[in-house]
């Protein structure tokens, strides 16, 4: 900073003790007697004679003017701090752009100038001391060497927010003298001055009290193509049609001789891991007249989660940005309502009532067919006369099966009706993250002929042969015994707390029989046994089990008696209180079905992730709960926790540990551009892997709004100059003579007043003249 200055000044001021006021009237009394000496000696007809008594009335009057006035001059001997002179040059990302290849880009262009004005700011400093600033979304402090030697890798802010910055060095400066502002940049701003200056802004411009002088980095000529927006709703229904549509900007398409040039945009599913998948793709052909073309998607999505989707265009050639030509979005897709497929066999006190229960749940669309007679019974009419409706099967199997979240196979023999060959698709529609439920009764498993079928693949028990003479089923009443897996499943918590929901299961009905099986199949979950029956490997006999089958899950409950929870401990004291048997039925197939569909909720290990979507270089903050099978929270329990990017191989899992509340936090550094799923898993909880695992999907992008427009534009550097009072200098224009606000005075060291008034001689002036006025005017017979 320079050091204080000093100078001599001096001023000319008044010493009279009139007040302004009066002072002023003297004044104008002092012209009215001047006129009126003027206008009587036009009498006078000798020309010299109209001069002398002119002067003399002129003279008299301005030495009667200066005794009323009292004239002196004021000589000081002042001291100056040189003020603050602000040069702000912006870093953000647009400025690490070149218009066309081998020009230099906009940073560098700032640099050069910089470097060119160093004289400048050399003769600047007599005066003034000069401070150095970086901007884009905030402002930071920067010297003179790093900003003249900006490059474009350091010109990295995702943003730039012209009007905060002022803002904040305004507030720097509270109670300095800041003599000026030059800003450097290329006038994009995507804050709240994006659109340019309205009135108001206007007025904010000027509240900052000091002249903001600009110099434009950018050049005409850009060449790009982008996509700036993505027009979403972020969620969507599963198997319903949802539209997306995209923005695709082009800027100088006529120059690159693009014009008339088809190219294909694409969307893509991104998986975390694996890579993409191409949902859709359009094409738009670029005229130039359009500088933004909208681009519509529709595609069916078929399973519920969170989901990484992304629009792109390829690189042209000329192109000055590659990183604009794609945006990502996250998509959120949720049920409308669960759509159940129902198919029984032939009417019974389990279809009934499983019917029923589906049919009065408000969250369930139920599409159910149950079979009144079957080929082989006694004919007494035509089909058309025996038939409700037809047994739509290729509408059911072929054509809708995709669109049902949950397909419920109750005591249904599939031979007589046509079904065998859709088998292979339902088996498909499991594997693929469907859901199926079997049901017992004698026309369910092998003895429904699914021994060695495409059903029997996706089922978590394996099916015994169909035997002539084989008994297939069992009808002897017993009551399911839950395994140590059942006593912590959700399906089978009919009530809260291990203890109750033990009680409340010795207290249901028994069943009356059920299907015979060879095993459990190799990784399913058996949950209920029998108490007596043994399989083919001398274990309990499943009664019920569930199994994930791919990306979908598959329930086993060998019996058709479950209607019978709904009676048998209605009078149970036990039982009162939860509102009856009833409430058991419904408990158990309510819990069932969330399962089967896979209901977050029932998940005992959860993350979670603060934000949808981060911006590169935020920090991901997630959270992992972990409960107990009882859901009690899981307190210092170990969890593994993986974070994918789409494209990549799993890396290394990190160890969490739960605090006293069942929750971890882990805090992601900064992550790479890109779509990712981060999973947490526990090894261990007396659950199967399913219930003890969780993922989560977010989006790191990779370009701020920097990118989206990157077009450079100098109306904005115009507008605030011009309503500051500093000057705009245009590219390859030098700093020279930009305005500024002097430096204000500190301190007075010597004062000191000559009076011009106060002497005999201005006294006996003034009466010599009025005396030679008068004498003349009476000799000459004016007077």
């Amino acid at each position: 900073m320079s050091a204080p200055a000093t100078d001599h000044v001096w001023r000319l001021a008044t010493q009279s003790a009139w007040s302004a006021p009066w002072l002023g009237l003297g004044v104008a009394l002092a012209l009215v007697a001047i006129g009126l000496g003027v206008w009587s000696a036009r009498r006078e007809r000798r020309r010299w004679r109209r001069v002398v008594l002119g002067a003399l009335r002129f003279c008299s009057v301005a030495t009667a003017l200066v005794l009323f006035l009292q004239p002196a001059i004021e000589f000081e001997d002042v001291t100056r701090v040189p003020n603050h002179v602000a040069i702000l040059v912006d870093a953000s990302q647009s400025m690490s752009l070149a218009e066309r290849k081998g020009d230099p880009t906009r940073a560098e262009r700032a640099a050069k100038l910089l470097r060119e004005s160093s004289t400048l700011l050399t003769r600047w400093r007599g005066e003034h001391a000069i401070d150095f600033y970086r901007f884009g979304g905030e402002l930071e402090p920067a010297t003179e060497a790093s900003l003249a030697a900006l490059t474009p890798a350091q010109a990295k802010a995702s943003s730039t927010h012209l009007r905060e910055a002022l803002t904040e060095l305004r507030k720097r400066y509270d109670g300095d003298d800041l003599g000026g502002v030059v800003v450097i940049s290329d006038g994009i701003d995507n804050g709240r001055w994006a659109s340019g200056l309205d009135a108001g802004e206007r007025d904010v411009v000027k509240g900052l009290a000091t002249p903001v002088s600009t110099a434009w980095t950018g050049r005409a000529g850009l060449r790009d193509v982008a996509i700036p927006r993505v027009l979403s709703d972020g969620f969507a229904f599963a198997r319903n049609v949802v539209k997306v549509e995209a923005v695709v900007r082009t800027v100088g398409a006529r120059e690159a001789g693009w014009i008339g040039k088809k190219i294909v945009i694409s969307l893509k599913q991104i998986v975390p891991a694996t890579g993409t998948s191409e949902v859709a793709r359009a094409t738009i052909t670029l005229d130039g007249k359009s500088p933004e073309q909208r681009v519509a998607f529709e595609f069916t999505p078929e399973r519920v989660g969170k989901f990484v989707y992304e629009i792109s265009t390829p690189v042209l050639d000329g192109e000055a940005i590659a990183d604009n030509n794609a945006r990502a979005f996250l998509l959120k897709v949720i049920r409308d309502k669960v759509r159940v497929l129902l198919v029984a066999g032939r009417p019974s006190w389990d279809e009934r009532f499983l019917r029923g229960l589906l049919k009065r749940d408000p969250n369930v669309d139920l599409i159910s067919f149950f079979i009144l007679r079957t080929p082989s019974d006694a004919e007494v009419g035509g089909p058309e006369e025996l038939s409700l409706i037809p047994f739509p099967t290729e509408e059911l199997f072929d054509e809708q099966l995709p669109s049902f979240d949950l397909v419920f196979l109750d005591n249904f023999n599939f031979a007589p009706y046509g079904v065998e060959r859709y088998l292979p698709k339902i088996r498909e529609y499991v594997e693929g993250g469907g859901a199926l439920a079997m049901v017992g009764g004698d026309l369910s498993f092998s003895s429904g002929g699914y021994y060695g079928s495409p059903i029997a693949d996706v089922l978590p028990v394996e099916l015994l042969p169909d035997a002539q003479g084989e008994q297939l089923v069992t009808t002897d009443p017993f009551r399911m015994q839950l395994t140590a897996e059942g006593r912590g499943h959700p399906i089978t918590a009919l009530r809260p707390g291990s203890v109750e929901n033990r009680k409340r299961w010795e207290s249901l009905a028994p069943l009356d029989g059920q299907n015979l099986v060879a095993r459990a199949r190799p990784g399913a979950t058996v949950l209920g046994v029998h108490p007596t029956l043994r399989a083919a490997d001398g274990r309990p006999m499943p009664v019920l089990a569930v199994s994930d089958v791919g990306k979908g899950r598959s329930l086993a409950f060998l019996s058709d008696g479950s209607w019978r929870w709904g009676f048998g401990a209605a009078l149970d004291d036990l039982d009162a209180t939860a509102g009856g048997g009833a409430r058991a039925y419904q408990t158990f197939w309510e819990n069932a079905i969330r399962w089967l569909i896979k209901d977050p909720e029932l998940r005992l290990v959860r993350v979670e992730t603060d934000a949808p979507e981060y911006t590169a270089g935020e920090p991901v903050h997630i959270k992992v709960r972990v409960r107990e099978p009882d859901y009690r929270p899981a307190v210092k329990t170990s969890v593994s926790l993986t974070i994918a990017r789409a494209g990549f191989a799993n890396p290394e899992p990190i160890a969490l540990r739960t605090d006293d509340n069942g929750e971890a936090i882990f805090d992601a550094a900064t992550l790479p551009p890109g779509g990712y799923r981060v999973t947490a898993r526990r090894s261990s909880g007396g659950a199967p892997p399913a219930m003890n695992s969780d993922d989560e999907v977010f989006l790191v992008r990779a370009a701020g709004k920097e990118l989206d427009d990157p077009e450079a534009r100098d109306a904005l550097l115009r507008d605030v100059a011009s309503a500051s009072g500093g000057e705009y200098r245009a590219p390859g224009q030098s700093l020279e003579g930009v305005p500024m606000k002097p430096p204000r005075v500190v301190r007075v060291n010597r004062y000191r007043d000559l009076e011009l008034w106060s002497t005999w001689m201005s006294l006996l002036a003034a009466a010599l003249l009025l005396s030679a006025e008068w004498g003349l005017r009476r000799r000459w017979g004016l007077a």
